[in-house]
């Protein structure tokens, strides 16, 4: 009873630590959770799921744990912490895997109480169950494979076939993590999906600038990967083989992202041409200028809640401007230069330490 009574004290610490650090973040998820919840008990929010579409949902967000289990875990810390502790480096290790599983699959579990609540025939509830557990299983497998892998690998690094450009090769290493590239398929397959939908309903013809306009929220969230991407880079090692200013790093990041994203905007500027040249230009427009927000905030080293929540408030507001008169468009420049001045600000304060 003592343990229990000694772990609710500590639980209260923490919470009371979060509220002090980012209590607007804290206070904003709550107000979001608590609606999202009040509306779904009191049925203001009905969802209909058949079995057909519950599969291919899990089975979609199964995938996405699969990228997020394939990730660099750093265990050292995590045994160091425990280092004191009755418990030895495997059991260490299981529980480690095991809590960042159960993390990788949130959105699984999540849509599970959903489908609970929504599923149109409870009797196949059990499949989208078995999904789940496989999914939680098959990513603590993998994650504790290539832990074990990675520990146990002696092998000389020898480079043979095509040699790529070293410049190529380091923007690669340093933005194309795990996170950005299940980020990257999720925003490319959705957009096709869409224009694809729209395209081949005709009945959609009077609504092409929601078309628009959920083309630029799914290309948008996909740049948002790049945010998780720029705290993981060396600095120091930049700053010695690379001794470049903040534009250079800026325009990398640029580059990058229009080499991965490049085809699919080309080939939503093409049909967007066709199909409303002047809706295209609006919103391009839109895009482009959360593109820079998003490049901008990525180089904020601040805590990553608050980047998010950061940008889906430019998103936000973005989207309300782009409904109103072209004459309010310009506005967007604004957060362009004050998060281009704080993304400048603080790179300066990494290049000097």
């Amino acid at each position: 009873m003592t343990i229990v009574f000694f772990w609710i004290k500590i639980a209260f610490k923490r919470i009371i630590n979060l509220f002090k650090t980012s209590p607007v973040t804290i206070i904003l998820a709550l107000a979001f959770i608590a609606a999202f919840v009040y509306a779904f008990v009191n049925n203001y929010i009905a969802i209909q799921l058949d079995f057909q579409l519950s599969v291919l949902i899990s089975l979609f967000l199964a995938i996405y744990s699969l990228f997020s289990s394939l990730k660099n875990y750093h265990v050292l810390p995590y045994l160091i912490k425990y280092s004191k502790s009755k418990y030895q480096n495997k059991i260490i290790h299981f529980r480690y895997f095991m809590k960042q599983a159960f993390k990788n699959n949130i959105m699984l579990l999540i849509f599970c109480i959903i489908a609970y609540n929504s599923i149109t025939n409870i009797k196949y509830f059990p499949i989208i169950l078995g999904i789940t557990a496989f999914s939680i299983i098959f990513s603590f497998s993998i994650m504790c494979i290539k832990n074990k892998y990675k520990n146990e690998r002696i092998a000389k690094t020898k480079t043979k076939g095509l040699k790529i450009n070293p410049l190529v090769k380091s923007t690669t290493y340093d933005y194309f993590n795990s996170d950005f590239f299940a980020m990257a398929i999720v925003c490319i397959t959705v957009s096709l999906i869409i224009i694809a939908t729209f395209i081949m309903n005709t009945n959609m013809i009077y609504n092409w600038e929601i078309y628009y306009i959920i083309i630029t929220v799914v290309f948008i969230i996909g740049f948002m990967g790049i945010i998780e991407s720029i705290p993981n880079i060396n600095w120091k090692f930049q700053a010695i083989i690379s001794p470049n200013d903040f534009k250079y790093h800026i325009k990398r990041t640029m580059f990058f992202l229009g080499g991965v994203y490049g085809w699919a905007l080309l080939l939503f500027i093409i049909i967007g041409s066709i199909i409303n040249l002047a809706l295209l230009i609006k919103y391009l427009y839109c895009l482009i200028a959360l593109l820079l927000v998003t490049v901008h905030v990525a180089f904020m080293f601040t805590n990553k809640i608050k980047k998010i929540i950061l940008m889906m408030s430019i998103i936000t507001i973005t989207i309300w401007l782009s409904t109103l008169s072209a004459w309010f468009l310009p506005i967007l420049i604004i957060p362009i230069i004050l998060t281009l001045f704080k993304a400048k600000n603080e790179y300066r304060e990494w290049s000097t330490i």
